[in-house]
């Protein structure tokens, strides 16, 4: 237990009440500037389906509440072993209150809250701000999963950087759609595409044994079928048919799947989440995606063609088989390392209790997907 100096003693901790969700709410629109509603909160805290209660930390003065330690319920499978663990997320203090030890308030309240008892663990990705405050209570570094990147239509991009810039004046005049830059412009994007697209498909074998299938909505019972086929070793969550429904029933996101048959039987899998601008790899299957990586590129190269639109296309830690051969740059290394801020994440855990020792797995020990992230 951290004997850290308590510099705040008219604050207290206390768990979530009900009355407590409008404040969230609020402090969560303030703080992340994305707003989220009561269904939301309700797919993400009261009706997840691995803990019986809302797993909230609150800091209060006076009893209102001024900040908010929280956590993601996850059945994670380590090797043959199934156990819960807690992903901390939406961490928050209202700016009125910083700097005044409530961070280090809510996660010993956590820690005391949960040792001993389920979950087992707790893992999660903080930002540089709660990154510290995890380590000086116990959590242990592991190691980072890169981000992969494919520019799809860097002319997008361009145009985005332009018009942040100063000259605002300018770049109106250029991209009036009456103006020939927009036709110079069409005939880049158009020229871009047709080339990726002519790439991807000689890296696949259109004359292969998979039949492909698109679906609108994930069919769960097909997702759980084709990850039973080959079940890594690795850290990772749990993907059974309940748990693909009630995951893919977040109301802030949509998604969609592609799978691959041999011989009528599922045996490959991607499901992506179109965002404003760009697309998410959320998942791939099998989890061990090297044993069917010729269905899985299939997935990818259709996938890219559907998408082509999209200024870019994200992944995140093992989800595609051969990501440079697609295109996909990791934001570690260059080239993306020296154009963008790195968003790649590091990887902290904390024992509960002596029942399984995560602090000293190595990165290898873990395999993720986006999926296995409480933001998608």
């Amino acid at each position: 237990m951290s004997t850290r100096k308590r510099t705040a003693t008219r604050y207290t901790v206390r768990t979530f009440e009900p009355d407590d969700r409008s404040v969230f709410l609020s402090l969560y629109e303030s703080v992340f500037g994305h707003e989220r509603n009561a269904d939301w909160f309700r797919w993400k805290f009261s009706e997840n389906p691995y803990v019986d209660h809302v797993p909230i930390l609150v800091a209060s003065e006076g009893g209102d509440p001024v900040g908010f330690r929280s956590f993601f319920a996850q059945e994670m499978r380590i090797g043959g072993v199934v156990r819960t663990a807690f992903q901390p997320c939406d961490t928050m203090v209202h700016p009125d209150h910083r700097g005044r030890g409530l961070f280090g308030r809510m996660n010993e309240r956590a820690i005391e809250r949960y040792t001993d008892g389920e979950p087992s663990f707790f893992f999660n990705f903080p930002n540089e701000n709660s990154k510290p405050g995890n380590l000086a209570y116990g959590w242990r570094e592991i190691g980072t999963v890169p981000a992969y990147y494919r520019p799809q239509n860097p002319i997008s991009v361009l145009e985005d950087r332009i018009k942040a810039g100063p000259r605002r004046d300018v770049t109106d005049a250029q991209s009036s759609d009456d103006g020939p830059a927009t036709t110079v412009t069409d005939t880049l994007e158009d020229a871009i595409a047709t080339s990726q697209r002519a790439g991807d498909r000689l890296l696949v074998d259109s004359d292969s044994e998979f039949e492909l299938e698109y679906y609108e909505t994930p069919p769960a019972d097909t997702l759980a079928a084709i990850y039973r086929r080959s079940i890594p070793e690795a850290i990772h969550s749990n993907r059974t048919a309940a748990f693909y429904r009630w995951r893919f029933d977040n109301p802030i996101h949509s998604y969609a799947a592609y799978v691959a048959r041999r011989n009528g039987e599922p045996v490959a899998a991607l499901v992506i989440s179109t965002e404003d601008d760009h697309v998410r790899i959320v998942d791939a299957l099998p989890r061990t995606v090297e044993s069917e990586s010729e269905p899985l590129n299939r997935l990818l190269a259709s996938a890219l063609d559907d998408c082509a639109d999209r200024s870019y296309v994200e992944a995140f830690g093992k989800t595609l088989p051969a990501p440079l051969r697609f295109r996909f740059y990791p934001d570690t290394r260059l080239p993306l390392s020296a154009l963008i801020k790195p968003t790649s994440r590091t990887l902290l855990a904390r024992n509960l209790g002596d029942e399984i020792d995560l602090e000293s797995s190595s990165i290898a020990s873990w395999t993720f997907s986006r999926l296995d992230l409480d933001t998608t």
